[in-house]
């Protein structure tokens, strides 16, 4: 599908010479009063090669034919990580080279999106926030300041983040999956 070039918004999907192109980083420029370029830094989804293209205003592109579908984790097994969809409870089994990037941020029960193209997984969209058990931490002495207000903490799924200092273990906490920023409890 064609899309004119400034349609083009962060985390869209392009197809630039066979390759799919996530667009994470764009920029808009006017050399002159009537020329204008776009600068896009792109990942390719299949490689995750980055690079930085940058276009014509009156460019159009080709934009990815990709689907969302609503899907639930389950559970991991060794290499594979099982997931369910909401709509047919079909079962689905990903590998553990395309979780990778997330799979500490994964616990059961997790919706997710999945992104496909031509019915196959092309990425894993978390929800910006998920609720977490803190499984291990430093006790709070209440007058220590040498940490600067927080500590690191374990949580269920391996993950370590940085806590305020008065988050103890078994606390449930609410960590944004992008920045790895502490929410609050829950």
């Amino acid at each position: 599908m064609k899309i004119d070039i400034s349609e083009v918004k962060r985390w869209t999907v392009l197809e630039i010479e066979w390759w799919l192109y996530k667009v994470v980083d764009m920029s808009h420029m006017h050399k002159w009063r009537w020329w204008a370029t776009y600068a896009f830094k792109v990942k390719n989804i299949q490689t995750w090669q980055v690079k930085n293209v940058t276009y014509k205003a009156w460019t159009t592109l080709d934009q990815a034919e990709i689907n969302y579908k609503n899907w639930q984790y389950l559970y991991n097994s060794g290499d594979t990580y099982t997931f369910m969809e909401f709509d047919t409870s079909e079962l689905f089994e990903l590998w553990d080279d395309l979780v990778d990037d997330i799979k500490q941020y994964l616990k059961e029960n997790v919706d997710v999106f999945l992104m496909m193209y031509n019915e196959n997984v092309i990425w894993i969209i978390l929800p910006d926030t998920v609720s977490y058990k803190v499984t291990e931490t430093m006790p709070w002495i209440k007058w220590d300041r040498a940490q600067a207000g927080t500590k690191p903490a374990t949580l269920e799924t391996g993950l370590v983040v940085q806590v305020p200092l008065h988050i103890e273990e078994w606390d449930e906490i609410l960590v944004n999956t992008s920045t790895n920023e502490v929410k609050g409890k829950v």
